[in-house]
């Protein structure tokens, strides 16, 4: 296969992109860049790991697998990098990308360039794909990247990984002039880098259940209602998520428990609204009423999220979180930036989220 026909495009809005670029490489390449197209691709530490402090085991899980960077740059992505990347990820998630510059504001990323020998595959950028997995990490098996380290989300995923030779040389662009690009696609050693540089200084833990769990319990100071009940489900929770098992082994010990929260904080929320209309309807008392309406508010608010960080399914068919996100920001049920993020982006990505976990056939976390 001629490497540059990964340049042609069908796509209206990729052809005149790829058209240009493959002017522009062509401009500054020789026969034996383009021979090695196949066996480069580009590669990119996101935010998450960086944060976590996964990157060196990150880098050296592709080495593992034959992959070697030959260029590396730990830096910030604003709106533009971000929007220049993921140009034609963008159209197809357009309603939810506001969610993207709020995962890329909270940590560097690490964008590098990557050669080896891809096997069996039909280029180095498919091969790398397959290391890593699925971009929902709970739809991975084990050995995959993503899965292994228990990557959070769809966004929250540890790893970007281009497509095909020619996204490659593009995304690679994003990061580095067209010589630098060149240069690595030829180059034989391995880039050094200050292990210091791509860790920071306070590793920050995103497993998506701890921080729901924490977020929850934080939750049940604002509920009466079934509260021991709720506390005796939520010791269960985090004892379970205190295991650190892979994801597989914990979705399964969770579902259950999780089931029962979500059960138990749907008639929570169910009681609080009988409660709000039997007092409406009592002889009037604006002020009475009023506290009593805050207090019920609050109970509400918690409830409410106790049952969506507990229900994937009723998580992803939720339209008003950012609501409930505001209200339980002001109560203090999310202690910092990153368990918003977290939360956030969560929620944002859930739909397709769960239809990753049904198309792989694994069971989603659910009440229902």
């Amino acid at each position: 296969m001629d490497p540059l026909s990964y340049f042609d495009r069908e796509d209206e809005i990729e052809r005149p992109v790829f058209a240009e670029l493959r002017e522009k490489f062509l401009s500054e390449a020789d026969d034996e860049h383009v021979a090695s197209l196949p066996k480069m691709t580009f590669a990119m530490v996101k935010p998450d790991a960086f944060v976590r402090g996964l990157a060196p085991e990150v880098i050296g899980r592709l080495k593992e697998s034959g992959l070697t960077p030959v260029a590396m740059k730990v830096t910030e992505m604003d709106e533009a990098l971000i929007d220049e990347l993921y140009m034609f990820v963008k159209r197809k998630y357009f309603d939810s990308w506001w969610i993207m510059p709020k995962v890329f504001s909270q940590a560097p990323v690490i964008p590098m360039i990557v050669i080896g020998d891809p096997g069996e595959f039909e280029h180095l950028s498919a091969k790398l794909r397959d290391i890593i997995g699925p971009t929902t990490p709970d739809a991975g098996k084990p050995g995959n990247l993503r899965y292994d380290l228990k990557g959070t989300n769809r966004v929250l995923n540890i790893i970007h990984a281009a497509d095909d030779p020619a996204a490659a040389v593009r995304e690679a662009s994003v990061f580095f002039e067209m010589g630098e690009v060149l240069d690595a696609i030829l180059s034989t050693e391995e880039v050094s880098y200050d292990p210091g540089e791509v860790v920071p200084e306070e590793p920050v833990s995103l497993l998506r259940w701890r921080a729901f769990n924490g977020i929850k319990l934080e939750a049940l100071d604002y509920i009466d209602v079934r509260r021991s009940e709720l506390q005796d489900l939520l010791d269960r929770e985090a004892e379970v998520v205190s295991r650190d098992l892979p994801i597989d082994e914990e979705r399964l010990a969770l579902m259950e428990v999780e089931a029962k929260l979500s059960k138990v904080a749907g008639e929570v929320i169910e009681e609080i609204d009988r409660e709000l209309v039997r007092n409406a309807r009592l002889p009037a008392d604006p002020k009475g009423k009023g506290r009593l309406a805050e207090r019920l508010e609050d109970s509400l608010v918690a409830a409410s999220m106790v049952r969506l960080l507990s229900d994937e399914r009723a998580l992803s068919e939720e339209r008003e979180f950012d609501k409930l996100l505001m209200f339980s920001l002001s109560r203090e049920l999310i202690g910092t930036g990153w368990d918003e993020v977290v939360v956030h982006s969560t929620w944002a990505v859930m739909p397709q989220m769960v239809r990753d976990l049904e198309r792989r056939g694994k069971a989603v976390i659910s009440a229902t």
